[in-house]
């Protein structure tokens, strides 16, 4: 079974890398005709933009999917370790409220205009402040794996 998932996994990492690969070629070398305004932007920038939603979406219901099967998977096992495995689940959803309390919806410009759609505003802050933390986290926690400090 191992063999298979590696093989499967190995199959859709190149995919992803292909699929990457064309809407970024695409996106660099193919002409600047869609005027927006004054501004001219690349012809696909919609196609990266949809991929990155896309790839977001997918990176995310697969995370919570695993740590879901995990739980279910070591529950008959090992109960107390398997309540251990929602930690990760719960301190993600502790992070997202903190960082959404912490957004603002303040209007900015965009191009010269006023934006004021607060609920974007408020998931953009969101993501900015919830990747600044669990940036903060990984690197923390790199510096310390690194000391040996938890070492056995």
């Amino acid at each position: 079974m191992a063999k298979l998932s590696y093989k499967v996994s190995y199959y859709v990492l190149y995919a992803l890398f292909a699929i990457i690969a064309v809407v970024l070629v695409l996106f660099y070398c193919v002409g600047y005709n869609n005027p927006v305004g004054d501004l001219n932007s690349p012809q696909y920038t919609d196609a990266l933009i949809f991929l990155k939603y896309a790839l977001v979406v997918v990176t995310i219901a697969l995370a919570v999917f695993a740590s879901l099967a995990q739980f279910i998977a070591s529950v008959k096992d090992n109960p107390k370790g398997a309540v251990k495995s929602l930690i990760s689940l719960a301190l993600l959803a502790v992070v997202i409220i903190v960082s959404y309390s912490l957004a603002s919806t303040d209007t900015i410009l965009v191009n010269g205009e006023p934006y004021t759609d607060t609920a974007m505003l408020k998931i953009a802050d969101m993501s900015i402040f919830s990747m600044y933390i669990l940036g903060a986290v990984a690197a923390i926690a790199t510096l310390i794996n690194m000391s040996g400090i938890f070492k056995k």
